[in-house]
């Protein structure tokens, strides 16, 4: 089974953006996803060489919006490469709706997969996002979902783009935001929190750096558990792509036309960006 992580962040392979998610950020993915993955299944990270990097994301809420159409490129394209499913790593679903109206392949993406698996894990969840700026959204999305009596809300740990970025490095910061935001939305009533952000979940969960303190990970506050949402993400694509390939139904196309989608962006010219280099590496 091979399953493209499509990731929200852009940076040039050899920039020092690119050195960091390279030798930083995919490398702690992989051990998170490592944990849960299928023994069959392979792993491909996929990043586009222009755009905005994630530091950026939490001074602006247009800044995050420069970057989901590469999302969908990389989805179009990994389809055409044979991929059997897409994962798309940002807490934001960004292109979920389209992406899934255009390709044939299962595509899960972090906040919706959290979102519903949390709904199995007890009653009322609470997510800790990384900013105010995305508080909205998130909420609008819980709301999309059918799950507002299922949430207790969304509150933000205030962290900076960078400083989200070092928990990745050493998660004693991070988590000490985390564990502070967790508890008022324990006080809110919510039996899970949810890490609302795709760097935030793995910090959490292998708490690098922070390992003599946190040997199993940081996975609970008190006893409320905290989702492992990259995890639970990359479960849900397997699982799709399992029942696909078994010939179940698997998702619901009612209204779609995933080849007359697809071809009126050929005939535009639309379906890739236009670049005089490359448009995306992988790891």
């Amino acid at each position: 089974m091979r399953i493209l992580i499509a990731n929200i962040p852009a940076a040039e392979e050899d920039s020092e953006g690119g050195w960091f998610l390279k030798t930083v950020a995919v490398p702690l993915w992989r051990r998170n996803l490592d944990l849960v993955k299928g023994e069959e299944t392979e792993l491909i990270f996929r990043f586009a060489s222009s755009g905005m990097p994630h530091a950026a994301f939490s001074a602006c809420r247009y800044l995050p919006m420069l970057n989901p159409i590469a999302i969908f490129h990389a989805v179009v394209q990994a389809e055409r490469e044979g991929f059997d499913g897409a994962m798309i790593a940002c807490f934001g679903d960004p292109m979920l709706p389209e992406v899934r109206q255009t390709v044939n392949i299962p595509v899960a993406s972090l906040g919706e997969s959290s979102m519903l698996l949390a709904t199995m894990m007890g009653y009322k969840f609470g997510i800790v996002s990384p900013s105010l700026y995305v508080n909205d959204p998130i909420e609008q999305r819980i709301d999309r979902y059918g799950l507002r009596n299922r949430s207790v809300g969304v509150r933000a740990t205030l962290e900076k783009g960078d400083e989200q970025e070092m928990a990745l490095i050493d998660a004693h910061h991070g988590i000490e935001c985390f564990e502070k935001v967790g508890r008022e939305l324990i006080a809110d009533g919510a039996h899970v929190l949810i890490p609302g952000c795709g760097l935030m979940s793995p910090a959490l969960r292998l708490a690098p750096g922070a390992e003599k303190e946190y040997p199993n990970g940081f996975t609970e506050v008190g006893d409320v558990p905290i989702m492992d949402g990259m995890a639970a993400t990359l479960k849900m694509v397997e699982m799709l792509v399992t029942l696909k390939q078994a010939g179940s139904s698997w998702v619901n196309f009612k209204g779609f036309s995933t080849e007359a989608a697809l071809g009126e962006r050929e005939a535009s010219g639309q379906v890739a960006p236009k670049s005089d280099g490359p448009i995306f590496w992988d790891c």
